[in-house]
């Protein structure tokens, strides 16, 4: 008989180690994957109640739990976990270490072993995980090396494993390697590390305007210039519309804090049409950031700059939009879109 699954916490990696565990013990099956957030009942559904004799075994994923609010999603989740299916089992994960009660009471009925939380790893633990992994693969590694790959890298065993197993490749390949230094790491993250437009932001949101134009830079280079060129009216607007969702949650009386269990509705209320929740802590705490840099007015101001900004780019040729980005980021960071003349039009 298939079973229910839930999957808490911040530690992604772990979580899926655990997927991979549990569908190692299914055996042959398919694997759909749904998201809270999108209207997903009726295909998911339609995979959990697949009673054909003949059938695959389905394993359903539904990510992002933590956003289901209302009885009309969480009953039929409840049912279906009371009732389940031969044929189907369901995994529900979330970042959160907590999910309606409802839906953590029908799993926990199954058994204990049905709830399982993943906690983000302690400093202590991160520092033994890494010099034990290079150790593995026959190599030392020194404190500020493993301080650099914890600040560079998306603090999570699976994001670990995915650079470090590059590095290892990379540093096999010079001559009697045996020790990884500061150096190494910096040098391997650099050259590697892919940018894209919510890197940007993130040097933006936290006011860094240095690295916020090197970003830029190493974008026009590596992407295809037009795309790059829509950045004011697309990525950028977006990401800060969704800080000023998360700014005008805040002056609401909604909570951003950064800690499990604390409220930080700021992050999941939908103000504007299209919001997503922001539910990964990395993504938390540059929204965080953002709006600790930003006021909500300076924000509004900077969404105007955006949209002015857009409409000049287009009508700059190719060769001069570079310099046209370049005084937009500094009209962010350094002005908060403020501007020493009236705005053309598109005022707030």
């Amino acid at each position: 008989m298939g079973h229910s699954y839930l999957l808490l916490g911040p530690e992604k990696g772990l979580k899926e180690d655990a997927i991979k565990n549990i569908r190692s013990q299914i055996g042959q099956c398919d694997v759909s994957k749904f998201y809270a957030f999108e209207d997903y009942e009726a295909e998911l559904f339609a995979q959990l109640n697949n009673n054909d004799l003949f059938a695959v075994h389905k394993l359903v994923i539904l990510d992002e739990v933590q956003d289901l609010k209302t009885a009309e999603k969480i009953k039929p989740l409840v049912q279906f976990i009371q009732n389940p299916s031969d044929c189907a089992t369901l995994v529900m994960t979330s970042t959160e270490l907590y999910v309606n009660s409802a839906l953590m009471g029908a799993v926990e009925a199954q058994g204990k072993d049905y709830v399982l939380k993943f906690y983000e790893l302690f400093e202590s633990k991160k520092n033994e995980w890494l010099s034990n992994y290079f150790r593995r693969n026959g190599l030392s590694i020194d404190n500020k090396a493993i301080t650099a790959i914890i600040e560079k890298v998306e603090n999570n065993v699976q994001e670990f494993e995915n650079t470090c197993s590059q590095m290892v490749i990379f540093l096999k390949t010079m001559p009697d390697k045996q020790s990884v230094t500061y150096e190494d790491v910096e040098e391997f993250l650099t050259h590697t590390r892919e940018e894209s437009e919510f890197t940007l932001f993130a040097f933006i949101a936290r006011g860094k305007l240095e690295s916020a134009l090197e970003c830029l830079h190493t974008l026009l280079r590596t992407k295809d210039s037009a795309s790059v060129s829509s950045l004011c009216a697309s990525r950028l607007s977006s990401y800060f519309r969704r800080a000023l969702s998360v700014q005008i949650n805040v002056s609401n009386g909604c909570g951003m804090s950064l800690r499990y269990g604390e409220d930080n509705t700021a992050f999941s209320k939908k103000v504007f049409e299209g919001d997503r929740p922001i539910s990964m802590p990395k993504d938390r705490e540059i929204y965080r950031d953002c709006c600790s840099t930003y006021s909500q007015r300076d924000i509004e101001r900077i969404l105007v700059t955006l949209a002015e900004y857009d409409v000049k780019i287009k009508e700059t040729p190719v060769v001069l939009q570079s310099i046209m980005l370049e005084r937009c980021i500094m009209d962010v960071i350094c002005r908060k879109g403020r501007h020493g003349r009236t705005l053309e039009f598109a005022k707030l």
